[in-house]
């Protein structure tokens, strides 16, 4: 299992198997807490059970963590491929689940170069098994979530795009490519930032 960080392509597979691993963990420590104070006192009433107990709270927090990576899962190596390519050497960020009030978004990839800031985010493939067609209106609101993230962290111009076809991301890819780059400092901030409210 190769660790795999934040933006990273495998990112979400990773998190999947290791927060598995360590729910795991965490219950059995907790069930064998329990087991060896009752086996070893004949009685359920001991200070092991209390500490059985307790053990089960970052048990079940680690076990919410899993079912919210669950509900995602890694982008295709072909597809990663394919916006790797054509991102060349621009910044780039994948598999990014923003989380809101009203849903969560899952962005396959995330450019920023001089100021723009693209994001890939194509209907009925957003990572989330069994979503429907996301349409304009998802586009539109993670849009403003995009921009508020960004804005809460004084980028007041940057230009943020989400296109709803992988295509018209990777044309816009390709244009961005062409242009010089002003501040790539900047844009990995950008993207640093993103990485910074993602799950």
């Amino acid at each position: 299992m190769n660790k795999r960080v934040k933006g990273e392509w495998g990112y979400i597979s990773y998190q999947r198997k290791r927060v598995l691993l360590i729910t795991l963990v965490l219950y059995v420590c907790a069930i064998g807490i329990y087991l060896f104070g009752y086996f070893s006192l004949n009685t359920p009433k001991n200070m092991f059970t209390i500490i059985a107990v307790l053990s089960i709270l970052p048990a079940s927090k680690s076990m919410v963590n899993l079912i919210m990576f669950l509900r995602f899962r890694s982008l295709p190596a072909d597809i990663h491929k394919s916006y790797s390519e054509h991102a060349g050497d621009m910044c780039i960020i994948y598999e990014t689940p923003f989380t809101t009030y009203e849903k969560t978004y899952y962005v396959e990839a995330s450019v920023c170069k001089n100021k723009t800031l693209i994001c890939s985010y194509p209907p009925g493939n957003s990572g989330i098994k069994g979503s429907g067609v996301n349409g304009t209106q998802d586009i539109k609101k993670l849009t403003e979530h995009l921009m508020g993230v960004i804005g809460n962290e004084g980028y007041k111009d940057i230009t943020v795009k989400v296109y709803g076809k992988r295509e018209d991301f990777i044309k816009r890819t390709d244009e961005l490519s062409d242009l010089k780059a002003q501040d790539i400092k900047a844009d990995r901030s950008v993207l640093d930032t993103l990485l910074s409210v993602v799950l």
